[in-house]
């Protein structure tokens, strides 16, 4: 078995190299051209003298730079790492200290991200264009590697400042890209959505899964990511995979209409709680699709458990959210105590996942390390962070994240709670919660925002004295005309922490 992950587009390439392989920014590359592009790519990294493995940044997105970058370190046997041309300078520069890289893959946003300190923590090596690569060469294959070499590296924040590096190994994709093919049945009509930005690791499906099927990959434009209406259909996408926060965007302004995307095969959100209000509608828009909610987690190579939303609907308690179903397969899951101690159904304890998926661990970082991934009787365990529950049919309920929980007025409160009650009562997905302020560690209270029409701030805190103790009711509410989201889709509390803070 070749665990190379260029592999796929290098065999595609040769058998049936008129297929089209990406679609992005006006330009189609059949898998032949994708394949010459990927092994250019490669030649171009390994020219001069001979060097081990390293660590090559894509500092790219939606474009055809950043997929002949991820294929390219594939190929020459390097591990990629994507970094975002919007982070910061500052940002961009630590992030290439930690790195070290031996080359940088940019475009053009990555060419206008390189100044001050950033330009100067870059690698001597920086292809910004296709022609400096060497000609093509047929009879060059992607290199060998095994099951356990690091195939990419994708940063997460990190509690102390400092981004955390997940050390994600081949055998790791491999097995999602096998387990996804054999679960869904891609074939190479298929057409894959790509809304996650490279450095998002939901990107690892969306290119991997595609390829290996032989299929086409499309990439949502930036401007279209959360109204991507015109573009599924204009595309016939048949493959859709996004944060929910698309479908929860698209519900609250009712352009969700029935049957807009005939095409869809599949619909799969991931990377956050999935509302069922906002999952039916997205049913509803597409009827001949099935619509999955699939957990997943950075440190175990994307996505790790999964429930279809049936008829009735499997619903986490009163949340009103899809649950998280159970363990795909190759995975372990588990119910731990804060020793590491499986709790039986019921019990309400932190999410652990064993399997082939399981990162390597952290990038020269190995307390963290030995803290988040245990060896328990010779197996390893990631621990997720992710507070659940499993109930008596095996199917496991996310109820908030561990970290979330705040103190007030020394009751621990889980702001996931908080945010399942005001979406019910201001019938709306958007909606956030976060504690404010916040003295020493405790907070002092509550502010909730939404955007929501239909009740006022009065309202919204009667209704919630009605359901939460009244230390728990936010002290302040505040109507927002959109929340803002980060790169990736999500709900940016960030930004809300900065609202707060203007006089």
């Amino acid at each position: 078995m070749s665990f190379n992950l260029a592999h796929p587009v290098y065999e595609h390439g040769r058998n049936h190299g008129s297929r089209l392989a990406v679609s992005v920014g006006g330009n189609d590359l059949s898998y032949a051209e994708l394949s010459a592009l990927a092994q250019r790519t490669a030649r171009w990294l390994t020219a001069g003298p001979s060097r081990p493995p390293g660590f090559v940044g894509v500092l790219a997105s939606r474009s055809v730079e950043a997929y002949a970058g991820v294929l390219g370190a594939c190929w020459a046997g390097d591990a990629y790492v994507p970094l975002n041309p919007q982070l910061p300078e500052q940002r961009l520069a630590q992030l290439l200290r930690i790195i070290q890289p031996v080359a940088l893959v940019v475009d053009e946003a990555g060419r206008k991200a390189l100044s001050g300190c950033a330009l100067e923590a870059c690698p001597p090596r920086i292809l910004s264009g296709f022609h400096e690569l060497p000609p093509c060469d047929p009879q060059d294959r992607p290199r060998a590697v095994d099951a356990e070499h690091t195939a990419y590296m994708i940063f997460t924040s990190g509690s102390t400042g400092v981004p955390k590096g997940v050390l994600v190994p081949t055998r790791a994709v491999c097995h999602l890209v096998k387990m996804l093919q054999e679960l869904y049945s891609f074939r190479p009509e298929d057409r894959f959505s790509k809304a996650y930005n490279l450095s998002f690791d939901g990107s690892v499906h969306d290119m991997f899964t595609a390829w290996h099927a032989g299929a086409s990959l499309h990439p949502v434009p930036a401007s279209q990511l959360m109204a991507p209406m015109k573009f599924i259909q204009e595309r016939q996408l048949t493959v859709w995979t996004s944060v929910p926060s698309t479908a929860v965007f698209l519900e609250q302004l009712k352009m969700l209409q029935p049957g807009a995307f005939p095409s869809l095969r599949y619909s799969i959100f991931s990377g956050e709680p999935l509302p069922l209000r906002s999952a039916l509608a997205w049913r509803r828009a597409a009827p001949n699709s099935e619509v999955d909610n699939i957990c997943g987690h950075t440190e175990c190579c994307v996505f790790s458990t999964l429930e279809r939303l049936s008829d009735p609907p499997n619903v986490t308690s009163n949340r009103g959210l899809v649950a998280i179903g159970k363990p795909l397969p190759g995975f372990e899951a588990a119910v731990f105590d804060q020793a590491c101690a499986c709790l039986p159904p019921g019990k309400e304890g932190e999410l652990a996942l064993a399997g082939p998926q399981v990162a390597k661990g952290y990038f020269q970082d190995p307390e963290r390390t030995a803290a988040r991934f245990p060896v328990i009787n010779g197996k390893t365990w990631y621990r997720t962070g992710d507070l659940v529950c499993q109930d008596e049919s095996g199917t496991y309920h996310h109820l908030g994240r561990i970290d979330s929980q705040v103190k007030i007025l020394g009751h621990r409160v889980e702001l996931g709670e908080i945010e399942a009650h005001l979406s019910q009562i201001c019938d709306s997905d958007s909606v956030a919660a976060v504690a404010w302020p916040v003295d020493h560690g405790s907070a002092r209270g509550i502010v909730a925002f939404h955007c929501s029409e239909a009740r006022s701030p009065q309202e919204i805190r009667d209704a919630m004295l009605q359901r939460v103790p009244r230390y728990a009711v936010p002290t302040r509410v505040l109507r927002l005309s959109t929340m803002p989201l980060t790169t990736n889709g999500k709900v940016d509390r960030a930004a809300l922490i900065q609202v707060l803070e203007r006089p």
